[in-house]
């Protein structure tokens, strides 16, 4: 049988089918490895300029803080916001085992739940929110875990802010980066003090005072679950605004709690019953101390822009809160009794410059206003101890020195007005200098003006820190020109420590953690804990006792005044409330000295006087000088009264010192007499009087060859 063999051509392009199988075939091969490069290489460049991980212990250390204003025991006076550019708020840096356990789960089953398990970034959660959002049509979830959003808010610069891929790979990268550096303890406690949760409130601490005014601490369940629920849109779930959605994003939380088993069943029923509670935070400042938290205020804003801005201050002051409230609520009433008037008061421990209370008016309003350090009012005869002083330091008087009371006239051709002071209804025509100072005569005043001039009076007073334009008529004898307060009352310091300057201490120590920005304390301070006093009294060692008190006070610092002139000052001071114009401050059962003052028609009234350790200055009146206090509305009347509730609080039951205290050495005691100004016959009394050295008189009244003193008349004739 034979075989049959069929030979056929190959038919043409049988085979093309096959290219474009090996062409898929490569690409499938070929397209995975090609994104990988491609993403590779993407990954590469994005993660090339990635910033620097960020070093959470830094950020703990700078951040934004609030700054606290305590008193001089430790009392909270009052809390300063920080400002970051245009960011104004309040946070407290709160170590992660101080929160309570229930904020933390409630902030995990909110932002992260599995934050301990993953190393910065949650794949699952990424792809559940992608699958949610790619059914949604839209960004209804995200998946950032709390390190993600740890590296966004510390970095949002270098990070972004586009919502991107881009964005979101750099940032995971970061996250993970975080995450090798620091532990997850680190994370959520920065996470927990940096987050923003509405109400100028950054970080929990401040949000749990901002939204319930408790310490964080204290947070229950319900509250815990709020907190952790404004992360996600702070404004749109402000409760204060939109209690319904807070409440409803609230017991969200407390539902993934529960799914989470963070939480049991009897938990989550009883937290989401449970009522918002909100309280508004009873904010301290402009409560306690207002006027003095306030100057506190602008002195550290002046010094220390920068630092208070940043804030996290702790700013100790002399403040003692329970004497400034009863010296509020006492010269509120005060002033009521006079018309409703204006008061300015405030009291100082002279001997180490401690300003301890302050109160600037009747109360306390919007234009902050501080009359004791801002206002500037004509002092009447309470400034009188500057002229009496240039007067004895230049030598042209002594306390003994006779002095002409009798009528003056003067005719002023601008004003067109007479010029006609007076002190009383009569004139006494010849008066011993301590005298007319004790009962505040103003014709003598005038003559020891005319005396010294105004030159040394207007010296004088700029030594002693007085800064508001003097005149140089003589109608500033009498205290014509307007001062402060405050500066009066620094002139005064400085008599009652026998010349030695001190400037007015509000701010004693400011602080940053241990970092002390400045501390001037003095080692007299009696709240200051021993190794402080120890380092103070180092500070200061080998600078007279009197000296370093006043050294921080700058310009002031240092000797203002002869010792001697000072002691007789205090001495004449003492006079005015022995037989002068304050003779009932002797019902405060102390030694005291001091000045009462008065302007024309019972303006403006003024008593500033000390004891052996308190200084204190009052001033009543009103702000528009048109309105008068009344016939009885002198210093002695109207500002001796609250002087004297202010020193008697501020005393308490310290026993007395003397004032004005033991002479310095080389003065002498002489009687003087009255008429004369003489030295006073034996056996006929006098005015006993201090002297400098070789000032006192030498004859004696009465005696061959010695006169009254002539001033063109004799005495008897005014």
């Amino acid at each position: 049988m034979r075989a049959r063999v069929a030979v056929a051509n190959r038919r043409d392009g049988g085979w093309w089918w096959r290219l474009p199988v090996v062409a898929l075939l490569w690409l499938a091969l070929a397209l995975p490895i090609a994104a990988a490069g491609v993403v590779a290489v993407t990954l590469r460049r994005w993660a090339r300029d990635l910033p620097e991980v960020p070093d959470l212990a830094a950020w703990q250390a700078d951040a934004p803080q609030t700054s606290l204003v305590l008193a001089a025991d430790g009392a909270h006076l009052a809390e300063l916001p920080f400002r970051d550019g245009k960011v104004i708020g309040h946070r407290t840096l709160v170590a992660l085992d101080r929160l309570p356990v229930q904020l933390v789960r409630a902030v995990l089953a909110a932002e992260d739940v599995r934050f301990f398990t993953h190393r910065g970034v949650d794949y699952p959660a990424i792809a559940r929110a992608a699958r949610i959002n790619y059914q949604a049509g839209r960004v209804v979830e995200g998946a950032s875990t709390i390190t993600q959003q740890v590296a966004r808010n510390l970095l949002p610069g270098e990070i972004g802010s586009e919502r991107n891929v881009r964005r979101k790979v750099r940032e995971a990268l970061l996250a993970r980066a975080i995450e090798r550096r620091w532990t997850k303890r680190d994370v959520l406690e920065t996470y927990l003090d940096f987050v923003f949760l509405g109400e100028g409130a950054y970080g929990m601490a401040a949000a749990a005072r901002a939204y319930f005014d408790r310490d964080v601490s204290q947070l229950d369940l319900p509250q815990a679950a709020l907190l952790a629920g404004l992360i996600q849109a702070p404004g749109r779930l402000d409760p204060f605004h939109h209690p319904a959605a807070a409440r409803a994003r609230r017991d969200e939380v407390l539902a993934r709690m529960a799914r989470a088993h963070l939480i049991d069943a009897g938990e989550h029923a009883r937290a989401a019953e449970a009522p918002l509670a909100l309280a508004r935070p009873h904010r301290s400042y402009g409560h306690r101390a207002p006027w003095y938290t306030e100057q506190v205020r602008r002195l550290i804003a002046g010094a220390l822009p920068r630092e208070l801005a940043r804030g996290g201050l702790a700013i100790d002051t002399a403040a003692l809160p329970a004497l400034g409230a009863e010296l509020a609520a006492a010269a509120a009433a005060h002033a009521d009794r006079w018309g409703g008037a204006e008061v300015a008061a405030l009291v100082l421990d002279h001997r180490t410059g401690y300003a301890e209370a302050i109160v600037g008016g009747r109360a306390w309003g919007a234009d902050r206003f501080d009359r004791a350090l801002q206002s500037c009012r004509q002092p009447g005869s309470a400034w009188k101890p500057v002229v009496y002083g240039a007067a004895l330091a230049a030598g042209a008087i002594t306390p003994g020195t006779a002095l002409r009371d009798a009528p003056i006239a003067e005719y002023d051709e601008v004003t067109g007005a007479h010029w006609k002071p007076r002190s009383g209804n009569r004139f006494r025509g010849i008066v011993l200098a301590q005298d007319a100072f004790a009962a505040s005569l103003n014709a003598p005043a005038i003559d020891v003006f005319d005396r010294v001039g105004a030159a040394p009076v207007i010296a004088l007073a700029r030594r002693l820190g007085i800064t508001t334009a003097l005149s140089e008529l003589r109608p500033m004898a009498l205290g014509a020109s307007c001062v402060r307060p405050i500066e009066l009352a620094r002139a005064y310091a400085a008599i009652a420590r026998r010349g030695w300057a001190v400037a007015p201490h509000l701010a004693i120590r400011v602080r940053r953690g241990d970092a002390a920005l400045f501390d001037t304390a003095v080692p007299e301070d009696p709240w200051l804990d021993p190794a402080r006093r120890f380092d103070r009294i180092a500070a200061t060692a080998g600078a007279d006792p009197a000296e370093r008190v006043g050294a921080p006070g700058g310009r002031l610092g240092g000797k203002l005044l002869d010792e001697q002139v000072a002691f007789q000052l205090a001495d004449m001071m003492s006079a005015v409330v022995a037989r002068g114009t304050a003779t009932s401050a002797a019902a405060l059962g102390r030694p005291a000295a001091g000045k009462t003052g008065t302007t024309n028609d019972n303006t403006d009234a003024w008593f500033l006087g000390f004891t052996g350790r308190v200084l204190g200055a009052v001033w009543v009146g009103f702000d528009d000088p048109a309105h008068k206090l009344g016939p009885e509305g002198d210093g002695a009347h109207a500002a001796l009264p609250l002087w004297m509730r202010a020193v008697r609080a501020a005393e308490g039951s310290r026993p007395p010192a003397a004032v004005p205290g033991p002479a310095p050495d080389g003065m002498e005691r002489a009687a003087i007499d009255r008429e004369t100004g003489l030295l006073a016959a034996p056996g006929t009394g006098g005015l006993p009087l201090w002297f400098r050295p070789g000032t006192a008189p030498t004859e004696v009244a009465g005696q061959p060859g010695t006169s009254p003193t002539d001033f063109g008349r004799s005495s008897s004739e005014f």
